[in-house]
């Protein structure tokens, strides 16, 4: 009998804990500052008038700063600054500082990149479309429960370069340790992807598409990612334009880039 009842009792309680739904938001505070360590390791091999391949390793002190925010949406400023580049065949876009405005939902949406180096968007150097909104994966706009799963939608367009993803988040866990509350999320997308960027043989113009798969934890309640470690993969048709002058050269090249969030401290 007593068995039986504490059977009964454990299934009730893993019934109910399924069954709890959690809010997930980021909490933009006017003045809060968030720093942060981002790893950026790509992988590269193409067939572009000869077969090659190469990789770079780029780490990255961050700061974001939310610079207003209301109920739905926020103004923040990332500041980027490289403190380790390691090249091996392939250029990076990270050899010097940078930042970028956003406006973002409380979901994490891109809504829009207001400016680059208090330049604006419109002059955007391609290449950092990469670092853009990848930081904060979306989180469901609605409660969800365990193994609930959501989709979102990002679009953005600079200049020559357009992005646009699918993806697809899932609610894979809840627990509690000595900081708190959190959630760990997993998520995969895809979608269109054409940009431009330096390889060895000149300026390339890629086309073609890409998949992203994420796992994050997520604080609930601060409001911020613990962890994001995501990786991006795709294929494209690339047009090249020599360093030295002369007709482009076509061909197809094979990318991955790896993107590892490690916060470190919030003030404000």
């Amino acid at each position: 009998m007593v068995v039986g009842v504490l059977l009964v009792a454990i299934v009730l309680l893993l019934s109910g804990c399924r069954s709890e739904s959690v809010s997930l938001d980021y909490q933009y505070e006017e003045g809060s500052e968030l720093t942060y360590e981002l790893v950026a390791t790509a992988r590269s091999s193409w067939d572009i008038a000869g077969r090659g391949e190469g990789s770079y390793r780029v780490t990255f002190d961050v700061t974001e700063v939310v610079e207003s925010n209301d109920d739905d949406e926020a103004v923040i400023t990332i500041s980027l600054t490289p403190t380790d580049v390691v090249e091996r065949g392939l250029p990076s876009p990270g050899n010097s500082p940078r930042s970028f405005t956003l406006r973002v939902g409380s979901n994490g949406e891109v809504l829009e990149v207001l400016a680059v180096d208090d330049v604006p968007a419109e002059s955007l150097d391609p290449d950092q479309l990469v670092f853009i909104g990848t930081y904060r994966p979306p989180l469901a706009l609605d409660p969800v429960t365990l193994r609930d799963t959501w989709r979102s939608s990002q679009e953005v367009q600079v200049g020559p370069v357009f992005q646009q993803v699918e993806t697809l988040g899932t609610l894979e866990a809840l627990d509690r340790d000595g900081r708190g509350e959190y959630a760990r999320i997993d998520y995969s997308g895809d979608g269109p992807l054409s940009f431009t960027t330096t390889l060895p043989q000149g300026t390339a113009e890629l086309t073609g598409s890409a998949t992203t798969t994420t796992e994050a934890t997520f604080d609930l309640d601060e409001g911020l990612l613990r962890s994001s470690d995501s990786t991006t993969e795709g294929t494209f048709e690339v047009r090249v334009v020599p360093a030295l002058g002369g007709a482009p050269i076509t061909g197809t090249l094979d990318f991955e880039l790896n993107l590892d969030l490690d916060p470190r401290s919030v003030t404000g």
